[in-house]
């Protein structure tokens, strides 16, 4: 869980959002991508990718956000380079 509300305050941060705003469209992108009985705690780092391409890109296009495929590669980063709050969260 750690890892989704990192996310959130780096998506916020970058689209002028409250973070709990950000960490609720996260949260109904995993569930638009895996459904609604995927615990988060079993959510790997090639599931959260994927949801950061898929349904958390379309839900930001729907939004109209500027500068879209800049801040998907700039969240997908900070996934890559944050992969251990995967780990610590599932402790």
């Amino acid at each position: 869980m750690e890892i989704i509300k990192f996310l959130a305050d780096k998506l916020a941060r970058k689209i002028g959002m409250s973070a709990v705003a950000a960490r609720g469209l996260i949260k109904l992108s995993i569930k638009d991508k895996y459904g609604p009985f995927k615990p988060y705690e079993q959510l790997t780092y090639g599931d959260l990718e994927q949801m950061i391409e898929d349904s958390l890109k379309k839900r930001l296009e729907e939004i109209e956000i500027d500068n879209l495929e800049d801040l998907i590669t700039f969240l997908k980063t900070e996934l890559n380079e944050n992969q251990s709050l995967i780990t610590m969260g599932a402790v």
